[in-house]
């Protein structure tokens, strides 16, 4: 069957590289792992036990669920979305971007607060982080951490530059309302992959490093750092049946695609029902050793001219993902779960 083959030490690779850099560009910033969506699509158990492996001590995922599978590899886990299904473990913490969360919260459980510093997505107001605040601490809740995301990591401009220097101004209120109301500094975070990448001096406690930890950087402002991460995963997929079909023979729905001469074609198991994308007659897309997928792709195959008994569909999702006017992320996120996942060590 398919198979998500994940290359550990190009994991290891990629984190090494954000962690000498972090060195260089910081004194003290630790690097978080992000994990959401099933680890980017790679599989949320099978990186959460490299990470470990790595030394990583601190995690972020989507929801309560996701924190659970991961509960005992790490010790902090932040959930970023949603309110807990039950009481929050010692290690876990949920971002907070409403005050309705806050009064269901059990107490003692640790919070850490969201500030929008111009991405005007989540987060709430600078103007409202006192009252939020001691509403945590009047509710016996742990304030634990005060985050932003800066949106504008990959791009140009002045944008990055004005959301981290509204964090910094962000970093200065709250160290006022802590010590107003008595109640210990929280950690702070607000940089990305493509944040931590171009800064050349962080400030801040930890640094939340998603995709460039699986081997991606698109990023306008730091082309050159893209090319020195590896790509962890590449999908495989085996054969089903193959046939020797005469020139001028159609293929798949449709009959989309006419062989120029007689070939012998295979199909092979993985189609846009595993997440792939549903390759039509007017995208022209190829697998790792060059092989043309054959339009249209179905549900739970694709056909090529080739007899293989297992080929390698990417082993690099840029080409993919620029096929299809996106990014590396969707690609990757859209895999889907119920396709194996296999570490490679080399």
């Amino acid at each position: 069957m398919s198979e998500i083959l994940l290359d550990s030490q190009a994991f290891f690779h990629n984190l090494t590289y954000i962690s000498k850099y972090l060195h260089t560009h910081s004194t003290s910033t630790k690097l978080a792992l992000v994990l959401k969506d099933n680890a980017y699509g790679h599989g949320l158990r099978e990186i959460a036990s490299l990470a470990r492996e790595f030394g990583v001590q601190d995690v972020f995922v989507k929801t309560y669920d996701e924190a659970q599978i991961v509960r005992e590899f790490f010790g902090s886990i932040t959930i970023l979305y949603g309110e807990p299904k039950g009481a929050l473990a010692p290690n876990m913490a949920i971002a907070i971007n409403n005050k309705e969360i806050l009064h269901s919260l059990a107490f003692g459980s640790k919070v850490e607060l969201k500030v929008n510093t111009g991405m005007n997505r989540n987060g709430i107001d600078p103007s409202e982080l006192e009252e939020y605040i001691t509403l945590i601490t009047q509710n016996g809740l742990e304030l634990f951490g005060v985050f932003t995301h800066n949106g504008y990591g990959d791009d140009l401009g002045d944008d990055f530059k004005i959301g981290c220097e509204n964090f910094e101004n962000i970093k200065v209120a709250v160290l006022y309302i802590c010590k107003k109301l008595g109640i210990e500094k929280p950690r702070f975070h607000g940089l990305n992959s493509s944040g931590t990448l171009r800064s050349q001096t962080i400030t801040d406690d930890l640094v939340r490093v998603g995709i460039g930890a699986y081997g991606y950087l698109q990023s306008d402002a730091t082309p050159q750092i893209a090319h020195a991460l590896k790509p962890v995963a590449s999908l495989w997929a085996d054969r089903i049946s193959s046939k020797i079909l005469p020139k001028g023979a159609k293929i798949g729905y449709g009959g989309k695609s006419v062989l120029q001469e007689e070939s012998m074609v295979s199909t092979y198991d993985i189609g846009y029902g595993d997440g792939f994308p549903r390759i039509n007659e007017h995208t022209k897309l190829y697998t790792a050793c060059g092989k043309r997928i054959l339009p249209r792709t179905s549900m739970d195959c694709f056909s090529c001219v080739s007899d293989a008994p297992r080929i390698c569909v990417f082993d690099n999702v840029m080409p993919i993902a620029q096929a299809f006017n996106t990014i590396s992320y969707e690609v990757l996120t859209h895999l889907s779960p119920f396709i194996k996942r296999t570490i490679v060590r080399k």
